[in-house]
């Protein structure tokens, strides 16, 4: 469970599963793929970029909202961080961005509990609740304190760990074209293009015209 929450995934829900399960059966026969495990990240993103190992993960949005083709479509592009000598990149992404997740997790756990003590000192109305809240603020300023160096230098190492993260993405498209899902693949993207709720978003702009032109 701990290594889930700091990798950020989770194992299917039942109204993700039923989604997931034929389409992931669809694009491992299409792509001749052998086993790989399959877990959703929580995110409104379109692509998750987040595999480790022989593991593959999907958004929840694409999980829950895309329809079969575009979802086969985004999970061929999963695959394709993972499929062959790309694993060893991607499993070297996921071990440096690996502590920095692991920091947020770890500072949002020592200070979730106090707002909640507050709410419930507030309603008591007695002392005791309102040291508990003091000392939980004294116990999260602590652990904050201890946590600022590491944490800076783990933030510092996933930002480095993304500057590469065109490349790979390009990478993932390529394979998700040559799989056969390069129409439906670019399909999903334009759609998030024109339902961006805030600007233009150029990094998808992109990478939809390099779609493209791979697909000709």
């Amino acid at each position: 469970m701990a290594a889930s929450r700091a990798y950020g995934y989770r194992e299917p829900v039942d109204a993700e599963r039923v989604r997931l399960e034929q389409a992931w059966r669809n694009v491992q026969r299409q792509a001749g793929a052998g086993a790989y495990r399959l877990v959703v990240v929580e995110s409104e993103e379109l692509n998750a970029c987040m595999p480790f190992g022989r593991t593959v993960a999907v958004t929840s949005h694409s999980a829950r909202s895309l329809e079969p083709g575009r979802l086969e479509a985004v999970l061929a592009h999963e695959l394709g961080h993972v499929a062959g000598w790309r694993t060893v990149p991607a499993f070297v992404h996921a071990q440096v961005t690996l502590p920095s997740r692991a920091g947020l997790w770890a500072l949002r756990g020592v200070w979730a509990p106090i707002a909640p003590m507050w709410k419930r000192a507030v309603a008591w109305h007695r002392p005791i609740g309102f040291l508990a809240v003091f000392l939980l603020g004294v116990v999260a300023t602590v652990a904050t304190a201890l946590l600022v160096l590491p944490a800076g230098v783990a933030f510092v190492a996933a930002w480095v760990a993304r500057l590469p993260r065109g490349r790979a993405e390009a990478r993932a498209d390529a394979a998700a074209v040559r799989f056969g899902f390069g129409a439906d693949l670019v399909a999903a993207v334009e759609h998030r293009i024109e339902n961006a709720p805030h600007g233009l978003p150029m990094p998808l702009v992109r990478r939809a015209q390099g779609l493209r032109r791979r697909l000709g």
